[in-house]
């Protein structure tokens, strides 16, 4: 059976093919696929096919979809020719249908599964692993040394979300000038520290930040340090934004400038766990990192990670009173 296939166009980003064979969510945060467009909700959609039609539903996003230019509120069908548009992002309706059983050739195709709750690359996923439902297996990993600056890239590195706390509120009640202020301020604080732990931005998402590093400890001081610069910001009155930070550990894969994997939807879920002010680390980071002793942690939590199985134990980073050695 031929299926339709959508062409979803984010900000500054290549398009993406995307293969519907069943109902896949589209958003910042979401269990399908994940689109680093601040203009976004963090579940802004649906895709979902009926018949041979192509189903579009808006999940109440803050900013609306529109069809054509028109804002619409109830579910509809995506024709050849109309264009939708969610933030800066567009979908469109490709005008060749491809096997589900045998991808097209178009490299960069991949297929929304709800059935077996996954978005995967067409072709082998490697070792044959089962992915999640944000897991985007890279069709090539030849950017794979450029994106985390390492020619001794093995797969595995420590992923950070960070996500300020009621940013849309606090956007709200300090009007835009002031609310550009604290969030170029917050932007600065965390570049800066960045750059002296020599981490990587893999996106900026408005309001947020994904960050990789090529260790756990070397993560862990950047975000103690990020918050500490930001209290001391806010006591001086410089713009005052308590973040939610998560961490993790794993192998990613990379697909030009943006990495995928199970590891990477565990990072965002980890940092949604968070709370404002808080760095929450993964067993396994805690794990890594805790050897020194320098680095202390809180009593860990046992949750639920969205789309992960079974109960995780996360870890707060006791960061108000940290000091660095020597």
């Amino acid at each position: 059976m031929d299926y339709p296939v959508i062409i979803v166009r984010p900000p500054h980003r290549s398009p993406l093919r995307l293969q519907i064979v069943d109902a896949i969510e589209i958003g910042r945060e979401c269990d399908g696929l994940l689109i680093a467009d601040p203009q976004m909700s963090r579940r802004h959609m649906v895709v979902a096919l009926r018949g041979s039609d192509v189903m579009v539903e808006d999940l109440r996003s803050t900013n609306g979809t529109f069809l054509d230019g028109t804002r619409v509120d109830m579910p509809f069908v995506l024709r050849a020719g109309s264009v939708v548009h969610a933030g800066d992002t567009t979908i469109e309706l490709s005008q060749v249908a491809e096997s589900a059983s045998m991808p097209g050739s178009g490299r960069d195709t991949v297929i929304a599964n709800a059935a077996t709750s996954s978005v995967r690359a067409s072709g082998d996923v490697p070792g044959g692993a089962r992915e999640t439902s944000i897991d985007v297996v890279a069709r090539s990993l030849r950017d794979t040394n450029r994106l985390l600056g390492s020619r001794d890239y093995d797969g595995t590195i420590t992923i950070v979300f960070s996500d300020i706390e009621s940013s849309t509120e606090q956007a709200t009640s300090m009007g835009d000038s002031a609310w550009m202020r604290v969030l170029n301020r917050h932007n600065e604080i965390i570049r800066r520290n960045l750059r002296q732990w020599s981490g990587h931005e893999v996106k900026n998402q408005g309001d947020g930040f994904m960050l990789t590093f090529p260790g756990a400890r070397r993560a862990l001081r950047c975000m103690i340090a990020v918050q500490q610069d930001l209290a001391a910001a806010e006591a001086d009155d410089q713009g005052a934004v308590r973040i939610r930070i998560g961490v993790h550990t794993g192998e990613v894969v990379a697909d030009g400038d943006d990495i995928f994997g199970r590891h990477v939807m565990m990072a965002a879920r980890v940092a949604g766990q968070a709370r404002g002010g808080e760095i929450l680390a993964s067993s396994l980071v805690r794990e890594i990192a805790s050897a020194r002793g320098d680095l202390r942690f809180g009593e860990p939590r046992s949750v639920t990670l969205k789309g992960l199985e079974g109960d995780h134990l996360v870890y707060p980073v006791e960061w108000e009173g940290f000091v660095a050695a020597g």
